[in-house]
């Protein structure tokens, strides 16, 4: 169009409740849902609840609550008690406690489900939304469902994945002639308070904002030009969306925080399974190629036209989850919405809503909240996931070593015993970042692998060591004259050192 915006496609006549929620989007979105409680609950644990810091999140939001302060420091450990610790999720925590407080380890899978389902759902509106046919939408997210198992959790990072969802629909919505640009700064206010990959969506903004300030085209890609109104909008928008940034507990310092994870975290991104690169002889890397090639081959055959914002998205992308598999996640959104677009083409079958049957969908719907049901997973699925993962047999012994001596413990396990046995003060958690900075990520890293555990052992007085029995310095302490085997179960083993 002349005034820089795409065609606006024209608006469908209003629909009553009844008719939109008994439809066959509705059944279709509902069918993915039921996929992911089928992931989540068909195995006899919930393997997903084995997330190894939400229990340090628990005690987190508990400090908050209970002391109606900020944590500015860190008191759970001996290691860097007192030292300035920014709790850069703090807001994506309270949802979780209060969970927990009112359901146990139950409301942890009930959040994280329900953050999950959302996310299903946001990614095939997305998909409907670029499509304009629910049937192409449901076949490219039924494909690309692999891509948001690599977060499954009850993890803060959901939020951070919903707050995209939502940002895209935002921006993608401007195709259609809907400018809702003016929630894009309090949901970065809301964001910044709760996930760090505000800084994801943030980057998208502004290339979105910035393909607009170029006009042409360049064969089968082409840019519209901004109106002045429009352009002048979009500026006080990204403006107003950096300013609310500093709205939060720790002002610049938590603007600056996923800069200092890219640049001063190096043993975070070299040590954590999901820093790594993209593993290509994995299912997960072998999917996500096989997706990227069909994507590639559909563009061969349609040939269709592209905007610079969809090709500067897909770029970040793919970037971002061949770099770093969490960030497969971050693919598969941006993805699957255009792989449903160029299917659309391919399948041409659109939806009308005339045809729609009513009381097919409704016992369609019935049927599939049934699966729901029936893969929603029971408190023993629940408890078994989570004894798979965390020494819980092991509480007693460690309970018994508080006021005994230092304890050294597996980083995986530090938030698990932090949140159940609160008198002990551990060696290291999940929350890398203060461990880094000072160097006891380093100390931790050179004991567990017997680069020199003697040496970091008397460093930090440690009297007791509880790690899992597969570690190589378990093995080494098992023959060593100065430590004996205190405890040990199928999984865990706990020394202590012979005076």
């Amino acid at each position: 169009m002349s005034n820089g915006t795409p065609t606006p496609i024209p608006a469908a006549p209003r629909r009553s409740i009844s008719a939109r929620l008994f439809s066959l989007p509705t059944v279709l979105g509902l069918a993915l849902v039921s996929i992911a409680f089928l992931i989540t609950g068909s195995d006899k644990v919930v393997q997903p609840m084995e997330d190894p810091d939400i229990y340090w999140h628990l005690r987190n939001a508990a400090q908050l609550l209970t002391s109606g302060h900020f944590i500015r420091s860190d008191t759970w450990t001996f290691t860097v008690a007192d030292k300035p610790w920014l709790n850069f999720e703090w807001l994506a925590e309270l949802p979780y406690y209060f969970a927990f407080r009112w359901l146990g380890d139950r409301g942890l899978y009930i959040v994280m489900m329900l953050l999950v389902s959302a996310i299903v759902v946001g990614i095939y509106s997305l998909a409907c939304l670029r499509s304009h046919n629910c049937r192409a939408a449901f076949v490219a997210s039924f494909i690309g469902f692999h891509f948001i198992t690599v977060s499954l959790g009850p993890r803060t990072l959901l939020f951070g994945w919903l707050f995209l969802v939502i940002e895209l629909a935002i921006l993608w919505n401007l195709e259609r002639g809907h400018d809702y640009t003016a929630w894009l700064p309090p949901l970065f206010l809301l964001w910044i308070n709760t996930h760090g990959s505000w800084l994801i969506g943030f980057v998208l903004m502004l290339v979105f904002f910035a393909c607009g300030f170029v006009g042409g085209e360049w064969g089968s890609l082409g840019a519209t030009r901004w109106t002045k109104p429009q352009a002048r909008k979009f500026i006080i928008v990204a403006a107003v969306s950096f300013a609310l940034l500093f709205i939060n507990p720790y002002g610049w310092r938590l603007v600056a925080y996923p800069l200092d994870v890219a640049y001063q975290q190096k043993l975070t991104i070299q040590h954590v399974a999901e820093w790594y690169s993209l593993n290509f002889h994995e299912f997960r890397g072998k999917a996500t190629l096989a997706t990227l090639m069909l994507f590639g081959i559909l563009q061969l055959v349609r040939r269709r036209r592209w905007s610079l914002q969809d090709l500067a998205f897909v770029l970040i992308a793919i970037y971002g989850g061949f770099t770093y598999v969490r960030f497969v996640f971050l693919l598969g959104i941006i993805v699957v919405p255009l792989l449903a677009l160029d299917l659309a083409g391919i399948m041409r079958d659109t939806y009308d809503a005339s045809t729609d049957r009513r009381m097919p969908n409704a016992i369609s719907i019935l049927v599939l909240l049934a699966v729901i049901a029936g893969f929603w997973a029971p408190e023993r699925k629940i408890e078994a996931g989570i004894a798979e993962a965390f020494p819980a047999k092991a509480l007693p012994w460690v309970r018994s070593t508080a006021g005994h001596g230092n304890l050294f413990n597996d980083s995986e396990w530090g938030g698990y015993l932090e949140w159940q046995v609160p008198q002990v003060k551990e060696f290291i958690d999940g929350r890398i970042d203060i461990f880094t900075h000072l160097g006891v990520m380093q100390d931790y890293l050179d004991a567990i692998d017997v680069h020199s555990p003697d040496a970091v052992f008397d460093k930090y007085q440690v009297q007791y060591v509880f790690v899992e029995k597969t570690f190589p310095v378990a093995y080494l302490l098992e023959r060593s004259p100065n430590w004996k085997i205190d405890y040990q179960d199928d999984v865990a083993i706990g020394f202590e050192r012979v005076r």
